[in-house]
């Protein structure tokens, strides 16, 4: 059977809006169809090969049952059968261009919904954005006149269309987009007979008739009912909701008439009814063209004036209406004006916000560390080259004091730890990068002593001696030392290097099997789409980006150091807004955010893990000492180094991680346990960091530091 039985010939009558859809799997539709192609007077349009091609491309991709199921679609006013994907398919690929400001669950949420117009000169425009967006399942649409040429000012028909019922004309346009849209057509006007069968089964109704009586008891019907109503206004693009779905004891026109309904209006006549309707207007707020041609009409006017541009903006303003009426999402009753001719007067140019002095758009250059370093006495310059360690985001979360006996350098605890510092696990691996710091920089100014973790890994402390070691000629090393986070060139390393890299720290485990290398950049991409999906996390990342010019730019990371060209800085901006991540979150999209993590990770030589032997703070502190003699060993190897540090690689457990991401906790269970196996490791077992090393010959500068000592 047709999927809309119909007795319709092939001849065309001037009130058929409905189409006959033909489903070639069934006998007596397979007859109609080869009785429409062999009639003469048919034109027959076959595009389904291009239809399936461009269906076969969406994504995700549609099942097979939807680029295999076909209709033939005839439309009797244009005497014309139309090849076309079926149901599904059709609505999937003509629709594909709404993700993701709609979803395809949002979508099916849509196709619920039943929503009237009423009057469709300006409804025209308001059921065909409905249409074309795909915001219901089915119209119904109410309007007892005719298509009259002065109508095509502002009403998108056709000379083709005069004489043809206005409700018809919308309906027939509508089925040429979609013609497996539900359209109802009720060709009369809205009265005491009529109200109650537009409005049966409906769930919002956009009311645009000229008959002010209509307008009040179409609002006076729905009340009773609870059905919303919006109206556009476009003189000024006014949009009136009333919510009688939530509110039914809601005045008509939000009391702005007083208790008026339409038992009320029935008395009155024609010209006591002209002040309600200036009233509704609000004569203060009519345009001033709008205004003056009141005075004017029924002497150098007809009727009121219209202009097609205001009238396709109610229509662009009543379609986003119903669309959050028909997502659940907030639409209180109210008055909104969205007026173009306004906002075209308020036109701004941005060369206006141009500073006359332009703000810096560099940060201070950095003093020459060596040269520093040089010039201060032996326990400033060991602090000095102690604070030139690695931090998570350069955060330096330590804080350095001096005695007549040493060193002191303890974990800040000026406030609670960030999301992933875990116990403060990752502070203590910073602090460890200081303390080896501190022992190479002591031993090249002959002043090496002891070194001692102190307050369970809070607290590092070196007594000022007078020895030395072969550590003293790394102190180059120590101040050279910079973070590249550009992409390597994959090259392999050589036994030798990669000898020396174990060699270089307690626990080091460096990966160069290109299979198990790929499989813990997917990983460490996985990580790095949840820390930006994750809001606590997102926020920190984010927090400790700087831009050239910044007020704080002694810690966080420069973004001149990401590696990102100018020319595509501003998709960083986009990452940057949480509104943003909420959306994919919601959606469970965002794959894409792991992208550069991930092709990092693979441009690299090796990926380098530092394990530690327990969960405790001194451990992590050790780690970190472990982490700093590698990265030095790197450096001096020519290779350039960048940590890769999944968001819970200090979590000891899944506590740990449900509190770093609660969305995403199982999610990073996996990851941890993929990275670990990858390394060769106990699914367990604790790590210090993850390392890559790499071949890229561009220098990098070092990282800003807070004075030492501040």
């Amino acid at each position: 059977m047709s999927d809309h039985s119909s007795t319709i010939s092939s001849r065309p009558t001037s009130d058929q809006a409905t189409v006959e859809i033909l489903d070639p799997r069934d006998d007596r539709d397979r007859l109609r169809i080869a009785t429409l192609r062999d009639d003469y007077a048919v034109r027959v349009t076959d595009t389904l090969a291009a239809q399936r091609t461009s269906l076969g491309e969406v994504v995700p991709a549609p099942d097979n049952h939807d680029l295999h199921d076909t209709r033939w679609v005839f439309y009797p006013w244009r005497s014309t059968l139309v090849h076309l994907l079926g149901p599904s398919g059709f609505r999937r690929l003509r629709l594909d261009r709404n993700q993701n400001k709609i979803t395809l669950a949002e979508d099916a949420m849509l196709r619920t919904r039943r929503i009237g117009v009423v009057g469709l000169s300006v409804g025209h425009c308001i059921a065909h954005t409905i249409a074309v967006e795909g915001l219901a399942g089915t119209l119904r649409l109410a309007d007892f006149d005719e298509i009259d040429l002065s109508n095509l000012n502002r009403v998108p028909a056709t000379v083709f269309d005069i004489g043809v019922n206005k409700a018809v004309v919308a309906a027939r346009r509508i089925a040429e987009i979609d013609p497996y849209l539900t359209v109802e057509i009720m060709p009369v006007g809205i009265d005491e007979t009529t109200a109650a069968a537009f409005l049966d089964g409906l769930h919002l109704v956009a009311e645009e008739c000229d008959s002010f009586d209509a307008k009040v008891l179409i609002r006076d019907r729905a009340r009773a009912a609870g059905i919303p109503v919006i109206m556009e206004t476009s003189d000024g693009g006014v949009l009136d909701v009333e919510r009688y779905d939530l509110s039914p004891d809601r005045p008509l026109f939000h009391g702005l008439l007083g208790d008026i309904d339409a038992a009320g209006l029935a008395g009155l006549t024609a010209g006591e009814k002209v002040p309600l309707a200036l009233a509704l207007l609000d004569p203060t707020r009519v345009t001033s063209r709008m205004a003056a041609s009141a005075l004017e009409v029924g002497a150098t006017l007809a009727t009121w004036p219209q202009l097609g541009g205001d009238v396709a903006l109610g229509g662009a303003s009543c379609a986003a209406a119903v669309r959050r009426f028909g997502l659940g999402l907030p639409l209180p009753s109210g008055r909104v004006r969205i007026d173009i001719e306004a906002a075209l007067d308020g036109v701004h140019d941005p060369l206006d916000d141009l500073p006359t002095t332009p703000p810096p758009t560099t940060t201070p250059p950095i003093p020459d560390v060596a040269a520093t370093f040089g010039s201060l006495p032996d326990a400033e310059a060991v602090a000095y080259a102690a604070s030139r360690a690695p931090s998570a985001h350069n955060s330096q979360p330590w804080s350095i004091a001096i005695d007549a006996e040493g060193i002191d350098a303890r974990i800040r605890e000026t406030g609670p730890p960030g999301t992933t510092d875990l116990e403060r696990r990752m502070s203590a691996v910073a602090l460890g990068a200081l303390a080896h710091n501190m022992e190479v920089a002591a031993s090249a100014r002959g002043r090496l002593g002891r070194t001692t973790i102190r307050e369970d890994g809070m607290r590092v402390r070196h007594e000022m001696g007078a020895g030395t070691d072969h550590r003293a000629c790394d102190i180059d090393l120590v101040l050279r030392r910079a973070t590249s986070r550009l992409p390597g060139d994959g090259s392999p390393l050589g036994p030798t290097e990669v000898e020396a890299l174990t060699a270089a720290g307690a626990h080091v485990h460096v990966l160069t099997d290109r299979t198990r290398l790929e499989t813990c950049a997917a990983l460490l991409g996985d990580s790095a789409r949840i820390r930006h999906l994750t809001p606590a996390l997102h926020a920190e990342t984010i927090g400790a980006r700087r831009r050239p010019g910044s007020r704080d730019p002694d810690t966080g990371v420069d973004i001149e150091s990401l590696g990102v060209p100018v020319a595509a800085r501003g998709m960083l901006d986009l990452v940057s807004r949480p509104d943003v991540m909420a959306h994919l979150e919601a959606w469970g999209a965002g794959s894409a955010l792991g992208g550069p993590t991930t092709g990092v990770a693979r441009s690299s030589s090796a990926l380098l893990a530092i394990s530690v032997e327990d969960w405790d703070r001194a451990s992590f502190v050790r780690g970190g000492m472990a982490t700093e003699a590698v990265w030095l060993r790197a450096t001096a190897l020519g290779l350039a180094v960048s940590p890769l540090v999944p968001p819970s690689l200090y979590a000891a457990d899944d506590e740990e991680r449900h509190r770093i991401s609660p969305s995403h906790a199982t999610a990073l269970a996996v990851i941890d346990r993929g990275l670990r196996h990858g390394f060769g490791l106990a699914e367990d077992a604790p790590v210090a960091v993850i390392l890559r090393v790499f071949r890229n010959p561009t220098p990098v500068p070092v990282s800003r530091r807070r004075p030492p000592l501040a």
